[in-house]
């Protein structure tokens, strides 16, 4: 029971807050370097992924897709994990082609900032930093095991000029280690 409660005040508290994401600064463990990402696009998406779930990699090819399908939204990543060194998170990372930046977040200011819980945990926010949606890619922990794609649902409506009509479905994987 206080796991339940505790999940609902923590989605109430997402709901309430504007989080800045035009202007991103870190460490982007695809190119190695550090970078600032300056956007003007008018939504973002956000994935919190991890070197060690299992869930987050069966992702990959698909956030590329979905990258590419919706040009006019800016994709990024973060790998958000206190356990896990740079150096193990870059190796990691490097033997997958993912084509969005993803900042290492060993001090999960960035989980922290958006109130990310699992990985993966996807974040679609507007130009004024609102949340449209939040939660889980899918409907399983599993990629190949899906049957809806709550992700793809809430950016093709944005696309539309719609709010989304799922703003929030459970994440399903692996917690971010704090």
């Amino acid at each position: 029971m206080k796991i339940i409660l505790a999940f609902l005040l923590l989605s109430l508290n997402i709901h309430a807050s504007v989080i800045s994401w035009q202007q991103l600064s870190g460490h982007d463990l695809i190119s190695n370097k550090e970078i600032t990402i300056k956007s003007k696009k008018k939504v973002g998406v956000f994935y919190f992924l991890s070197a060690t779930c299992p869930c987050s990699k069966g992702t990959f090819e698909y956030l590329n897709d979905l990258q590419k399908k919706y040009p006019d939204f800016q994709f990024m990543g973060f790998h958000s994990n206190k356990m896990v060194s740079r150096g193990v998170a870059q190796n990691y990372f490097s033997k997958y082609e993912i084509e969005f930046p993803i900042f290492f977040d060993k001090k999960l200011n960035f989980a922290n900032k958006f109130n990310a819980l699992k990985t993966p945990h996807v974040f679609v926010l507007d130009e004024k930093g609102e949340i449209l949606y939040h939660g889980g890619v899918t409907n399983s922990r599993f990629f190949k095991n899906a049957k809806k794609f709550y992700l793809e649902e809430a950016l093709k409506e944005i696309d539309q000029g719609k709010k989304p009509s799922k703003q929030f479905a459970r994440a399903l994987g692996c917690y971010i280690e704090r």
